[in-house]
């Protein structure tokens, strides 16, 4: 009977010195990551998704970017919005952080930001028009549409304000090439600003068969940013 009283005696101090392992082995294992989420490294995102890969532990950043969530050591935090690009940050030690997600730029990003209340129409355009967007190339540092022109299309040739095309035409009086702006053929570009610029190519034969005979000496294509 003493013995049978010593044994039930033993078993809560057993399991609590289990229990108190665990959450010692758990601590151990486990670490707290907080910081802040942001697009272009200035303005702070709302309700991204922030989770664990090892544990699973999802949180949210609130209105001001700022997040806390419980990881495991060696852990791999997926921060996730709607309308930004997915990023992945290995996590070593307790640490605070600063997350930059960049803006996806497809069809329906400024959208999804926006619907999804990660950050303000004012907020996100404001981001555009001072960074530029992802895959646009800035051409504010020329000085003249014609000087960007010279510059990244090698298959023409720039004199004074005419753009002319490098192959011999046969069948064509002039080798000025077609200016093609938003979809509409225009007849002076001078005006446009290389700020404006979102993206400029040059097309030509096949490519600028769908401009008829006009577009015989190749084709300018511009696209402005809206």
């Amino acid at each position: 009977m003493i013995m049978r009283s010593k044994t039930l005696f033993t078993i809560p101090i057993i399991f609590a010195f289990a229990f108190t392992l665990s959450i010692s082995v758990y601590s151990q294992k486990s670490t707290v990551v907080s910081g802040i989420v942001t697009t272009y490294n200035s303005f702070p995102l709302n309700n991204v998704l922030i989770k664990s890969h090892n544990t699973g532990v999802t949180k949210q950043s609130d209105s001001l970017g700022h997040f806390t969530i419980n990881c495991g050591k060696n852990d791999i935090l997926l921060f996730s919005a709607s309308g930004f690009d997915d990023k992945s940050v290995r996590i070593r030690k307790s640490q605070d952080i600063s997350i930059n997600l960049v803006y996806s730029n497809n069809q329906t990003s400024f959208n999804d930001a926006i619907s999804d209340n990660h950050i303000s129409a004012d907020d996100l355009q404001k981001g555009i028009n001072r960074y530029g967007l992802k895959g646009v190339k800035d051409y504010s540092r020329y000085t003249s549409i014609f000087q960007l022109i010279n510059t990244e299309i090698s298959n023409v040739k720039v004199v004074g304000t005419s753009v002319l095309t490098k192959k011999v035409q046969s069948f064509s009086l002039t080798s000025q090439v077609m200016y093609v702006v938003d979809d509409i053929v225009i007849m002076d570009i001078s005006t446009i600003l290389p700020s404006e610029v979102k993206s400029i190519k040059y097309v030509d034969g096949v490519g600028a068969a769908v401009y008829g005979s006009n577009g015989a000496n190749g084709v300018i294509v511009i696209t402005l940013k809206r």
